[in-house]
């Protein structure tokens, strides 16, 4: 199974994702465009694994979720990787981001101790597109582009497969714990 954790988000952010690939795609970048209901903010990518590593995420999620309260994000920076060089992801970000760096560091630690992996930084993001050419004059188009910052509610973190399709990736929900309470299941 192929899976991934998560912060869902909200209509409006979706709606800002669709806009501002819209204006990209019309200044001539060229991509792969998440569909609108794919949008989310990804925790960790876990890629190919079996249900009993699953189950130990699942273990995890629910040990830590309810020890994090509910918070808010605000998308307020558009930014791209790598760094440096042509981008081949560009992103919407959020500034002030201390509870959701929290709860990274809070599941990263416990994953580490059950054998995953992760980077220690974490640059929480929700990915508008994945580039693959840009026009002359990207970087200016980019540092131009208008939009007005949209906030969210985080109330849980998901586990969520993924199936790469010729349309696009289809996501079903695995489980589901609530940040601050108890988990719940779908």
């Amino acid at each position: 199974m192929r899976i991934f954790m998560a912060l869902s988000t909200c209509t409006e952010v979706s709606d800002l994702v669709l806009n501002i690939q819209d204006k990209l795609k019309k200044n001539k970048f060229y991509g792969s465009w998440p569909m609108q209901n794919n949008v989310h903010l990804t925790l960790f990518f876990f890629g190919e694994i079996d249900a009993d590593r699953s189950k130990r995420i699942v273990r995890i999620m629910d040990e830590v979720a309810p020890k994090i309260g509910n918070f808010s994000l605000s998308l307020n920076t558009l930014g791209f990787f790598p760094r440096s060089g042509l981008p081949r992801v560009i992103w919407l970000g959020c500034k002030n981001d201390e509870n959701v760096q929290n709860l990274y560091r809070e599941m990263n630690f416990l994953l580490k101790k059950r054998s995953f992996g992760f980077r220690e930084k974490f640059t929480p993001h929700v990915t508008i597109g994945r580039i693959k050419g840009v026009p002359k004059g990207w970087r200016e188009i980019l540092s131009t582009l208008e939009y007005k910052p949209v906030e969210f509610k985080c109330d849980h973190v998901e586990l969520l497969s993924s199936k790469l399709t010729p349309r696009g990736s289809v996501y079903t929900l695995v489980h589901k714990s609530k940040l601050g309470g108890l988990h719940y299941e779908r």
